[in-house]
């Protein structure tokens, strides 16, 4: 394993599709969600007390209002929720072994879907905020 800040860390890879979230979204990233591929989430697995936890921040406290899994009040033992339901087995990679892990098939309509779903994302975080 990886020791950063006196931990020992692994990269997580799970395989997971977008279209899973679509009752959340506004019709325009429904309909391209179903149209995604097969994507990976990473997350970590942090040796602690001896156990590998998963550690995973990627949701922000203001994505929770629309029922997205945020992560708050983490007890710094325990494993944290996975923002995805994986599609398939969790993959460990060392991060020496980075370069190992599989890579996400970027093309025009996945760009215009991140780009949807960045823009649908913040304007939740405003709502949130105001």
């Amino acid at each position: 394993m990886y020791q950063k800040l006196g931990l020992q860390v692994l990269y997580s890879v799970f395989p997971y599709r977008w279209d899973e979230f679509d009752y959340l979204y506004p019709p325009e990233l429904k309909q391209l969600s179903g149209t995604m591929p097969v994507a990976n989430h990473l997350a970590c697995r942090v040796e602690i007390d001896g156990e590998l936890v998963l550690v995973d921040a990627t949701l922000d406290p203001a994505l929770a209002a629309v029922g997205l899994p945020v992560n708050t009040g983490w007890d710094g033992k325990s494993n944290t929720l996975l923002p995805v339901v994986p599609c398939g087995e969790e993959q460990l990679y060392h991060p020496l072994e980075a370069h190992l892990m599989p890579a996400s098939q970027i093309d025009e309509l996945s760009l215009s879907f991140y780009r949807g779903l960045n823009s649908w994302m913040e304007s939740l975080r405003k709502k949130v905020s105001s």
